[in-house]
């Protein structure tokens, strides 16, 4: 079970409204270490070297999902923990 699919309904749409605001200049833009709000309930973070950054809810610091991200492409991929 992914932990999406644990949260409550709440944190469910929380989660896929913040979904909605993730665009690829948000994600290029941060660094190592720093952490971007989406919403009062939900940032990004990308807290290692590497390009990782994954969707939380910020309260329960609750990683939902790593995104992966082309910048050449648009494209961007999140992947259920």
């Amino acid at each position: 079970m992914t932990t999406f699919e644990k949260l409550t309904k709440d944190q469910k749409n929380a989660v896929l409204e913040a979904k909605n605001l993730v665009t690829i200049e948000n994600l290029s833009a941060l660094s190592y270490g720093e952490d971007l709000e989406l919403t009062n309930k939900v940032c990004l973070s990308h807290y290692c070297e590497e390009e990782v950054i994954v969707l939380n809810l910020t309260k329960e610091w609750e990683e939902v999902f790593q995104i992966l991200f082309d910048t050449e492409t648009k494209e961007i991929i999140f992947e259920s923990l």
